[in-house]
């Protein structure tokens, strides 16, 4: 933790604590999503005819799938967390759309993901770790 003029400026290496909460986000979410982006890869029939519900054609759950396996996995090395949380922040806003407006869905937990990848975005912004 540091100082300049009045305000208080916390990074993620500021303390063992929030080091330790950082990596367990990053640990959790990257679990989820490569479990997310592996099943839409591997064409689990739930996957499958979501994509179809959704009209899109599925391209959309091939293209999904890689850019959650290969963000999920940035997300284990602190250098590359920052781009992958960042990666999945605009992937999971368009899953918000979809399940809004285009499905009538209810997108709470989507909303709270994005709300961790963003907090994991901030987090390891390249500032805070310098």
């Amino acid at each position: 933790m540091g100082t300049k003029g009045d305000l208080i400026v916390i990074s993620a290496s500021s303390s063992r604590g929030l080091t330790i909460v950082v990596w367990v986000l990053q640990v959790l979410t990257g679990c989820l999503f490569l479990f997310a982006g592996g099943s839409k890869l591997f064409g689990v029939a739930e996957m499958v005819s979501f994509f179809t519900e959704v009209g899109f054609g599925q391209w959309l759950r091939y293209f999904l799938g890689v850019l959650e396996v290969g963000s999920a996995v940035a997300l284990f090395f602190p250098r590359q967390a920052f781009y992958g949380a960042m990666v999945l922040s605009v992937s999971l806003v368009g899953h918000i759309v979809i399940h809004a407006a285009v499905l009538r869905r209810p997108a709470a937990f989507l909303v709270f993901l994005l709300a961790v990848t963003l907090l994991i975005v901030y987090l390891r912004r390249p500032s805070a770790n310098a």
